[in-house]
């Protein structure tokens, strides 16, 4: 990794220890509800095979997606760059008696060997990395024979012009409303012009990716 990588990788995690203190909060981040809950469940259930699995949250955040897995009794392991976000994660696990591991870790070179993990998951990860098409083949490589990777992302921004007024008018009423800025915790323009996806990931830019066909993503 060159100097120039190395600082960016550091802007981002600063920018993530922001975010910790309120990402729970936020709709799409948090999950809100019983209902919301049951129906991530559901849908990861749909997907996983038989028995106890090994599960790693990449770019794991709070860890609010990977303590789902937990909840259905397999092991999870989360892996991200924020130092105050793997806090959050370990509270939240410890508080609901999860034997869950973390790690601090760059998401795009995850320190683990391979073939370790029956299932990778991810949420609103790939427009945050500078490599994502590095990310996804190391993730493949610690993929078990038969192991799934899981990526949950949309686009954030499709750069309309009712996109655009939709965020600002947005903008404006946090502010008003809730008295903060919410663009507290963005990226910077530097940070943004390194990240070749950072107004989301289409799925078919995430097969393109990954390499696989849609049954295994």
């Amino acid at each position: 990794m060159t100097i120039q990588e190395n600082q960016i990788k550091q802007n981002i995690a600063r920018v993530w220890d922001i975010s910790s203190e309120t990402y729970d909060s936020h709709e799409g981040h948090g999950i809100q509800s019983e209902t919301e809950k049951e129906a991530w469940k559901n849908v990861f259930k749909s997907l996983l095979p038989p028995g106890r699995l090994k599960v790693l949250d990449v770019g794991c955040g709070t860890c609010e997606i990977g303590l789902l897995f937990a909840e259905m009794g397999h092991h999870v392991t989360g892996l991200d760059l924020s130092e105050k976000m793997l806090a959050k994660a370990r509270e939240k696990a410890s508080r609901r008696g999860f034997d869950s591991t973390f790690k601090k870790g760059d998401a795009e070179a995850p320190p683990f060997e391979a073939e370790t993990f029956d299932i990778i998951v991810n949420r609103h990860l790939l427009w945050t990395l500078p490599h994502p098409d590095t990310a996804v083949r190391n993730w493949k490589k610690m993929l078990r024979e038969g192991g799934k990777l899981i990526v949950v992302d949309g686009v954030w921004n499709d750069g309309s012009l009712e996109t655009n007024a939709r965020r600002l008018v947005s903008d404006c009423c946090t502010l008003l409303v809730e008295r903060r800025n919410p663009r507290k915790g963005h990226y910077s323009r530097e940070i943004d012009s390194e990240l070749p996806n950072r107004h989301g990931s289409h799925l078919k830019r995430c097969l393109n990716i990954s390499g696989l066909p849609d049954s295994k993503v």
